[in-house]
């Protein structure tokens, strides 16, 4: 299993870019207006980031609903709403987003929701170990002659 260490803190680093990448693309498709591809991009940020936690855990996601559910435990264990509702949070975007077009209403009615999801995945990314570079432990100097006084 120590074999698999380097490799998954390999792939939790490129889930780590990924994931930021993602929610900075999705915070510049907001800014642009693009609402439909800023929810993909969020989508993709966050399920990067359930992933990376899952694997610094010594856990794999395999699907969707494992990401989901996983992300909700991480809630319940950390006591956070904002990992709890993640998802369901992002389930609702597009209709809300939707609704908005429709009302005519002004699109900071669903900031806060935007800042929920992406406060999670600062979270989910706070709870990942930052892999610290090995280096081998410094040898104790030997004294030498000290004892013949």
């Amino acid at each position: 299993m120590a074999s698999d260490t380097p490799r998954n803190a390999q792939r939790i680093d490129r889930y780590r870019k990924q994931s930021i990448n993602l929610l900075q693309g999705a915070m510049q498709q907001i800014k642009q207006g693009h609402w439909t591809r800023s929810e993909d991009l969020l989508w993709g940020s966050l399920t990067q980031a359930v992933k990376g936690v899952a694997l610094s855990r010594g856990e794999q996601l395999d699907n969707e609903e494992e990401i989901r559910d996983y992300a909700t435990r991480l809630g319940h264990e950390q006591r956070d709403r904002r990992l709890r509702e993640a998802f369901t949070q992002l389930s609702n975007f597009g209709e809300s987003v939707e609704r908005l077009r429709e009302a005519r209403f002004r699109v900071d009615r669903i900031i806060p929701m935007l800042e929920d999801v992406s406060s999670a995945i600062e979270r989910l990314w706070e709870l990942v170990p930052v892999a610290e570079p090995t280096t081998e432990p410094a040898e104790p100097e030997e004294t030498v002659g000290q004892d013949a006084e």
